[in-house]
């Protein structure tokens, strides 16, 4: 079973923003387009003007409509194009004059919120062309409606459109600067998973080289020690045989000291190469591994209910290495710090995860306070985020303390 990354999951969460955003616009032009023609259709004079007249308002209207929605979303994708914002808002200005001037003699006065949209449009372009761009729309409206009309009515008349059309920017401007402050946060958390995500790995890389070190320590531990204790052993079998026929009682202490050095140099290596193990899993299976751990938890007195659930199979090493890790954490903290009587282990198989749980009864804890005895569940909980698997912790103050993990295969 494939884990999303939670990176991922953003990135999904900000473009499905930014679509619903899009759509958003496009909405709000189709739906002041309907309003502002349909009283058009419910007017007489309308009806009146010729047949050429009437197909070019509706033409104009069109490409109003087609070139606010899916051109605008061109525009926006072919910014670094100089000519392409003058070719959208000449194409879009063009088509407001056209049903302003067409449809002036029919009195409805709908047609000029056709302008609002823009003008919002326009803060995706400099200040200036913004004041330009709604300059040009008062002008048109000014030459449509109120050519003849005395000055000081005029004047009104273009506040109050121009109130409407301040409004409108500032209304949009906010929404604009909110939205991307959100897209850039949920950006900011996706670089920062990311970041984190890394880091882990780092620690795991660094983990890996300190281990390898050591290894590299403990194998010249070995070969200094070997040597020097087979040396040693030599020297004395060699005197042992010097002196074997003339003093007999020597030669034996000889071969005694002989044979106390050969002990000795066992132990060390017993040692060094019991230091050398990769893991508890190399000659068993993570059922045997969990299964002493459960016998050594027994032992110390408590009761252990461990299963088996599904077909046992072989495991990624890491996954069998990590489920072990946390058994012996869990049952350490209960040991240490649950007082509890009894622990639950059970290991399920499936075919594309694999899942651990355990649980106790013991006093539980409270997740909003950590502890030092937690850092090791922190360890456990970070290797699982590394292997793309996750933990859940259930537990609260004497409720006693479960964790469930589960691994990908």
């Amino acid at each position: 079973m494939t884990h999303q990354q939670p990176e991922a999951a953003l990135t999904e969460q900000i473009a499905s923003t930014e679509r619903f955003t899009g759509m958003g616009v496009n909405v709000v032009v189709i739906a002041l387009a309907i309003v502002a023609i349909v009283p058009l259709f419910f007017s007489t004079r309308f009806w009146e003007l010729p047949a050429w007249q009437i197909g070019l308002v509706l033409f104009c209207w069109i490409i109003y409509v087609v070139n606010g929605t899916g051109g605008m979303m061109l525009h926006e994708r072919f910014l670094h194009f100089a000519l392409a914002p003058y070719f959208y808002f000449g194409l879009q200005l063009t088509a407001v004059a056209g049903l302003l001037f067409l449809t002036r003699e029919t009195g409805t006065g709908s047609i000029w919120i056709l302008i609002l949209p823009i003008a919002a449009q326009t803060l995706s372009r400099s200040r200036l062309f913004t004041a330009v761009t709604s300059l040009v729309l008062l002008a048109l409206i000014w030459l449509a409606y109120f050519p003849n009309q005395p000055f000081w009515e005029t004047i009104v008349d273009l506040l109050s459109i121009g109130a409407a059309m301040v409004f409108t920017l500032i209304f949009t401007s906010i929404a604009v600067r909110e939205s991307v402050a959100r897209t850039q946060i949920q950006k900011l958390a996706t670089d920062l998973r990311q970041a984190n995500h890394r880091l882990a790995e780092y620690a795991a890389q660094v983990e890996e080289l300190a281990t390898m070190r050591e290894r590299n320590r403990v194998a010249r531990e070995i070969h200094d020690n070997l040597g020097h204790y087979l040396t040693v052993v030599n020297v004395q079998i060699e005197a042992a045989k010097t002196v074997m026929a003339q003093n007999p009682e020597k030669a034996q202490d000889a071969l005694s000291k002989a044979q106390n050095l050969t002990q000795d140099g066992l132990a060390a290596v017993r040692h060094s190469v019991s230091a050398l193990r990769e893991s508890p899993l190399e000659n068993q299976s993570l059922a045997e591994a969990i299964g002493k751990l459960a016998e050594e938890a027994r032992e110390a007195g408590l009761v252990v209910d461990w299963q088996i659930e599904g077909q046992t199979a072989e495991r990624d090493r890491k996954v069998e290495l990590t489920l072990y890790r946390a058994v012996q954490e869990g049952l350490t903290n209960v040991r240490k710090h649950a007082r509890a009587s009894r622990v639950d282990l059970a290991l399920r198989y499936e075919p594309e995860q694999t899942v651990l749980r355990l649980q106790d009864n013991g006093i539980g804890a409270d997740l909003s306070q950590r502890s030092a005895s937690s850092f090791g569940l922190v360890g456990i909980e970070e290797r699982v985020q590394l292997l793309n698997g996750r933990m859940q912790i259930t537990t609260a103050p004497q409720q006693g303390f479960q964790f469930t993990i589960t691994l990908p295969n």
